[in-house]
């Protein structure tokens, strides 16, 4: 039992790809908490990169000649759960052999609990006082073991409505968000695409055996005004099926396979609030597929150079 769950940590802070503000001020806050063995909750969409993450703190932390054990909650039966994480004594149940848990087999390193929301919630009470005491008991055994543990969970939908929901348990939430990192996703970081774009043509090229040089100025642009609901993870994929049509040259727009865009209104925001959010990304979408010419990013928006400038202080970008 474990060896599945043990992966090399691979990822470091230097492969986490972007500038934007919103991924430095992450990476700023994940930097400072790898120096700690502060439990750490990180919440993110599907594909904004959440294990990238979560690696790359336990690769910076003294952590980090030890081992680093990743589960998916989401992935374990309920019958389960409790021998898989805790371990088992020869006889506890029917069929039962003694085998370390996964809290033993990552002693002294990380262990990382994804999609953490699927636990249910009469565990969630046994993994708070695991946290709390620092000590795990097998099943079927009454003895207690002393484990020493960092833990990462992560997330993907807002803890307050989890929260709301009686999804995650209060307590446990308490425990847990001592450190919290919240993950951008892609639609707010966009400035980030044409790094990202780059940094998956080198690793498709290598891959493929390819010499695809970049994208061209049409693919860029449509690139850029996707909505990317998958977030890095969909931009990753859109890019290795282009390279499957291209191996050569400029991708274009006819080697891409984006869905259509999806344009939803939000109806808890009023309708002043939601123009000002569609127009700020647009503002924002523009500057980058012009490079931040400002006098590009007018002509390509149709409005005065001197309306443009003055949105762009309005908004902040």
């Amino acid at each position: 039992m474990g060896n599945e769950n043990k992966i090399l940590a691979k990822y470091t802070f230097d492969d986490i790809v972007g500038n934007s503000k919103e991924i430095e001020q992450v990476k700023g806050i994940a930097q400072k908490a790898a120096g700690t063995s502060s439990p750490i909750l990180i919440y993110g969409e599907t594909g904004t990169g959440k294990e990238l993450f979560v690696q790359a703190i336990h690769n910076h932390s003294k952590r980090q000649n030890k081992e680093f054990i990743a589960q998916n909650c989401a992935a374990i039966p309920e019958g389960l759960l409790e021998s898989l994480l805790f371990g088992s004594l020869k006889g506890g149940f029917t069929g039962a052999e003694s085998r370390k848990g996964l809290f033993e087999i990552a002693d002294g390193g990380t262990l990382y609990l994804d999609e953490l929301n699927s636990m249910p919630l009469e565990f969630q009470g046994k993994l708070l006082r695991t946290l709390q005491e620092g000590v795990i008991r097998r099943v079927g055994d009454t003895m207690p073991r002393k484990v020493d543990v960092r833990i990462i969970a992560s997330i993907n939908e807002e803890p307050e409505e989890l929260l709301l929901r009686g999804a995650l348990r209060k307590d446990l939430f308490y425990r847990l968000n001592v450190v919290r990192i919240d993950l951008p996703p892609l639609r707010e970081r966009k400035e980030d695409i044409p790094l990202l774009i780059g940094f998956f043509i080198k690793k498709f090229n290598d891959e493929f055996g390819a010499c695809v040089e970049g994208v061209d100025e049409k693919a860029l642009e449509k690139l850029i005004l996707s909505p990317w609901r998958g977030n890095v993870r969909q931009l990753e994929h859109v890019m290795e099926a282009a390279f499957n049509l291209r191996q050569v040259g400029n991708i274009s727009v006819e080697d891409l396979n984006i869905e259509a865009l999806d344009i939803s209104l939000n109806q808890n925001v009023s309708l002043v609030k939601r123009l000002e959010e569609a127009e700020r990304l647009y503002i924002k979408e523009a500057l980058i597929i012009s490079d931040y010419n400002v006098s590009k990013a007018a002509k390509y928006l149709d409005i005065p150079r001197q309306t443009l400038q003055y949105k762009i202080k309005k908004f902040k970008i």
